[in-house]
């Protein structure tokens, strides 16, 4: 059972975010490539800065802005 599925963009890539409460845990996959990852365990994350920040550290991502700076 999810949570309805959004979307994000961190560094220029979009991300689609969803809570899953059998897992308990915040999911993001990258549009992209299809790789999917558990950004929060124990736990739902919803602040759009927070799950930024979480997609950054969990897919090696330079930044956690929306878009890159030059």
């Amino acid at each position: 059972m999810t949570t309805q599925i959004t979307n994000t963009t961190v560094c220029g890539i979009e991300f689609e975010v969803w809570s899953d409460y059998i897992a308990r845990g915040t999911f993001a996959r990258n549009t992209e490539t299809g790789e999917q990852k558990q950004i929060s365990g124990s736990g739902y994350i919803r602040n759009d800065l927070t799950i930024r920040k979480e997609i950054a550290a969990h897919f090696g991502l330079p930044t956690f802005r929306k878009v890159a700076k030059s």
